[in-house]
């Protein structure tokens, strides 16, 4: 079949246009997996197509079996799709065009366009009267939640302003304008402990706590990605993450949590776990692999007790995390094709381990920073 007629040859390009982005390369590592679970295609049909757009000089590095070889580079690009603006969009910037504003604020408008599908004109018009309104008062907004004057001059919505960044900026507004909204974590813990636990999922936290091991010392749920992604934790301002207290007297603040003897983090052993532990050591220099690592490494080795990155786990998309740290790199060879989640490691030991750093063979235990 002509590759220019086959539809599923042309979904595959255009897929793999979208992964490289500007590079204009993709990784080859999984290449297959992750078209099949972006598109739906079969893996062997995936497989075809791919070694035959090599053969046809559209993309390299795809070896006879289809699997991608090192860097995959696009060769030929297919045309961008004609760009058609949504009538939204093409109301939104009628509107800008019909008032008086600063250039420079009206191309920082015009970017909001495309977030607002479903708002009729009048809407429109009240967003932008309240968004005018918001710029004028600003002086009023220091120590205020930024959820508050959101809901209050926009549309009653809460959501509103964390998305127009760039407008606020371009209108003079900064986050030195805004107070923080207050953010929490689940804590439980002695008074004055030396060790803290963050735990990724608050479900093995709350089996932390079930099993005592909270009365020994401090356990922390981060959420995932939610102290790392809060932009609290992006600023490394841990003072302004409170703890929740669950069980016990732990510390007021994430900040007093952290700042201890020793500080350990335990997630799943998967490639987004370990990045989860790279964003939040960056804000936690000190911070340390659990041992509770321990008995998930010895899982990851058996393909009965660990499972493949698929969709069926919700494990797609997952990219090895970026670093020089040579414990980082020895649990992402670990966890590369196979991945264990947390909850598999038993209660006895949970009781063992939680208090203990991951230890390393001698020699392997540096890390490059």
């Amino acid at each position: 079949m002509n590759m220019t007629e086959d539809a599923d040859a042309n979904r595959i390009r255009r897929e793999l246009q979208r992964l490289a982005g500007d590079r204009g390369w993709v990784n080859g590592s999984r290449l297959v997996q992750r078209l099949a679970d972006n598109l739906g295609i079969a893996h062997l049909e995936i497989r075809h197509r791919l070694f035959a757009l090599s053969q046809a000089g559209v993309i390299d590095n795809i070896a006879p079996t289809g699997d991608g070889l090192g860097r995959v580079t696009i060769q030929q690009f297919l045309p961008a799709r004609p760009m058609i603006i949504p009538l939204h969009e093409r109301e939104w910037r009628h509107l800008l065009a019909s008032r008086t504003i600063d250039p420079g604020v009206e191309a920082a408008l015009r970017e909001v366009g495309p977030a607002l599908s479903g708002l009729s004109r009048s809407d429109m018009e009240h967003l932008l009267d309240g968004f005018f309104r918001l710029v004028a008062d600003r002086d009023t907004f220091a120590g205020r939640d930024p959820y508050e004057i959101s809901a209050k001059y926009l549309l009653g919505s809460s959501k509103i302003l964390g998305k127009w960044g760039k407008a606020l900026s371009a209108a003079g507004l900064s986050d030195a304008s805004l107070g923080s909204r207050p953010r929490y974590v689940l804590g439980a813990g002695p008074t004055r402990s030396k060790f803290t636990l963050l735990v990724e999922n608050p479900e093995c936290f709350e089996r932390l706590v079930g099993l005592g091991i909270a009365e020994r010392i401090t356990v922390i749920a981060t959420y995932g990605y939610g102290i790392a992604w809060s932009g609290a934790g992006t600023e490394g301002r841990l003072d302004r993450i409170k703890i929740a207290r669950i069980a016990g007297t732990p510390p007021f603040t994430l900040a007093e949590a952290v700042a201890v003897d020793t500080c350990c983090f335990w997630g799943d052993l998967d490639l987004a776990g370990l990045d989860i532990f790279i964003k939040l050591r960056a804000v936690v220099p000190h911070l340390n692999l659990s041992a509770l690592y321990g008995p998930m490494l010895v899982a990851a080795a058996d393909p009965a007790t660990s499972h493949p990155y698929c969709g069926l786990v919700d494990k797609t998309g997952q990219i090895e995390p970026l670093g020089t740290d040579i414990v980082i790199s020895r649990l992402a060879d670990a966890c590369r094709l196979r991945a264990v989640d947390q909850e598999y490691v038993a209660d006895p030991d949970l009781v063992a381990l939680a208090d203990r750093i991951l230890e390393y063979p001698r020699g392997e235990a540096e890390v490059a920073k």
